[in-house]
């Protein structure tokens, strides 16, 4: 099955679009395309007559790659790409945006480097390798769930809430000439109490003129010969859902001048007049109304076909009101958080999760029975016995929060869900207050609840929501709804499965949506209730719940009544 993007995909350069936003320069080569693979035991080499095509940046077993082969624990997916270059005097880096799960690469048959874990971007320096014809080999591993590293939603026995794996390539390839003068990397901290923003740069420049821009107006410029620089602004133009409002910078040193942005926000929690704790942004109370965003689709799986995709599904997601969307279990391309800063859409951030195999009568059976918080430092039974496990979700948890930092549409980091590899979730949570203090934490998305974190964050799907006693946190409806309904030849099963609710036409369909907004979150909003996530985008092989189908061509849910839906929660917040 295909959504009309896979169907009107340029196979010729996929996803051709710059990746990085925040830091862009003017070099940008997008290796992205045909490329040759094959799959070898992990003992032996990669055989010269055995190469086939794949579409890269699609993941084996994809439509959109052209392949349908999966690759198993033991097994090695080796690529191949021969291109032509003009190397430089400069600095040449190869980037890859996401690779599933670990590998290594060689250019010209030297090895560039390698990497670990299957959701952040990473680069190698090709100075020494590159030449005006060039050859990329590399070598992937992928143990999906049976392995040490994340593997989100993506099991090798798969059905109900658990899909079918992927591996190998599936972000942009691409390259990239750094000047003798370059700024390699750059955080951005905004200080919205302070009308100041934090620079740090990593770079080999010597100096360097900042110069920012608001709505076209010159509104800073300076100079530093140092590595951290501070931004004061006379007057600032918060960002809001309502009013998302960037701020261009540029960062110019001897060698080039490069281009990224900013927003002055603020993330933190208070009472409102009714005393009632509050999620507030910029200071003000906020009702956050949001909506599950899994990010698969049928043909591209993990990958958007492209950006006019990812444009599509927000803009509709804002026009039917929502302000919020939490990214489930994966971390989207670089270019989807910038389009929600553009947009004006809060993101939820979740970590994807790791370890295994869950407990069905600890991560579903006993919330279910009502007992939501079982101690996570029983590593066994959480799925995470495993040393090396533990260690891994720290290391792909500093690629995230390092990746996304520079964000501004990200309010909240999610590190567990539902007790899936859940473990020492106290100790996690400081570690990432430690890293970002600017953001707010929901510590144990769903259950097994430690009591830390800003969120008191429940998962209700069978029973009527009761607004939990006021711990000091704000109060969460983080999933709900999850009801079912198929339209025929646009989703990729042909009957419902699965525990949820299950409805034979749109109109009962939609009655029961509105009807759950109006028990579970209007009535409780009053009482406390600061947000709600509904569940969810768009269906995903069985969970046929999403607002859209699994190819996007049909809205399940009447787009006019859910934006007034939502209007009502987000205005009974003041």
């Amino acid at each position: 099955m295909k959504t009309p993007w896979g169907e009107h995909l340029n196979t010729d350069m996929p996803l051709a679009e710059y990746p990085r936003l925040m830091l862009q320069r003017g070099s940008f080569t997008c290796l992205n395309g045909w490329w040759e693979y094959q799959i070898t035991s992990e003992k032996d080499p990669f055989s010269e007559k055995n190469w086939k095509k794949i579409l890269v940046p699609f993941a084996l077993g994809t439509e959109l790659s052209g392949t349908k082969e999966i690759l198993q624990p033991g097994q090695v997916l080796w690529y191949r790409h021969s291109f032509a270059y003009q190397p430089t005097t400069d600095r040449t880096i190869l980037n890859f945006e996401a690779v599933d799960q670990c590998c290594r690469v060689w250019v010209n048959g030297v090895e560039a480097g390698a990497h670990e874990g299957g959701y952040a971007p990473f680069s190698f320096d090709i100075s020494g390798m590159i030449k005006e014809k060039n050859e990329i080999l590399v070598r992937v591993t992928d143990d999906s769930d049976q392995g040490i590293y994340a593997y989100g939603k993506q099991k090798l026995v798969h059905g109900g809430i658990w899909y079918r794996p992927m591996s190998g390539i599936y972000q942009t390839v691409w390259l990239e000439d750094l000047p003798a003068h370059a700024v390699e990397d750059l955080k951005i901290t905004p200080d919205f109490d302070h009308s100041r923003v934090y620079l740090r740069m990593v770079g080999t420049f010597t100096q360097a003129v900042i110069t920012v821009f608001a709505d076209g107006e010159l509104v800073h410029r300076g100079i530093t010969s140092g590595k951290d620089y501070t931004i004061p602004l006379e007057s600032v133009h918060p960002w809001s859902p309502e009013d998302p409002f960037l701020y261009q910078l540029y960062i110019q040193t001897e060698d080039e001048t490069i281009k990224s942005y900013f927003a002055m926000r603020k993330f933190s929690s208070g009472r409102d007049s009714h005393g009632k704790i509050r999620f507030l942004l910029n200071g003000k109370p906020a009702f956050i109304s949001g909506v599950l965003d899994q990010g698969y689709t049928p043909d591209g799986w993990m990958t958007y076909p492209s950006e006019d995709m990812m444009c599509y599904e927000l803009t509709k997601l804002k026009e039917m009101g929502f302000n919020m969307v939490r990214k489930h279990i994966k971390v989207e391309c670089r270019r989807w958080y910038s389009l929600c800063d553009q947009l004006g859409l809060l993101v939820m951030q979740d970590m994807p999760s790791g370890g295994g195999p869950y407990s069905f009568w600890l991560t579903g059976i006993l919330p279910t029975l009502g007992i939501r918080r079982v101690h996570d430092n029983q590593y066994a039974k959480f799925g995470r016995a495993d040393e090396a496990s533990r260690k891994a979700y720290y290391l792909e948890l500093d690629q995230m929060l390092d990746t996304l930092y520079n964000y501004p549409c990200i309010f909240a980091w999610v590190p567990f869900n539902e007790g899936w590899g859940q473990f020492d979730s106290c100790a996690a949570s400081e570690y990432i207050r430690d890293y970002d203090s600017t953001r707010l934490i929901d510590s144990a998305s769903g259950w097994h609840d430690q009591g830390v974190g800003d969120f008191n964050s429940r998962h209700c799907y069978f029973y009527r929501f009761h607004e939990p006693k006021e711990d000091g946190r704000i109060a969460l409806l983080s999933e709900f709804g999850g009801l079912m309904y198929l339209e025929y030849g646009h989703s990729e099963v042909d009957s419902l499965h699965g525990l949820y609710r299950k409805y034979r036409n749109k109109l009962k369909l939609n009655e029961a949506v509105f009807r759950l907004y109006e028990k579970n979150v209007l009535r409780n909003i009053p009482k406390g209730l600061s947000g709600c996530v509904f569940t969810q985008v768009a269906d995903v092989e069985e969970e046929c719940n999403g607002l859209f189908t699994a190819d996007r061509r049909v809205i399940k849910i009447d787009a006019r009544r859910m934006r007034k839906m939502n209007q009502r929660c987000i205005r009974s917040v003041k």
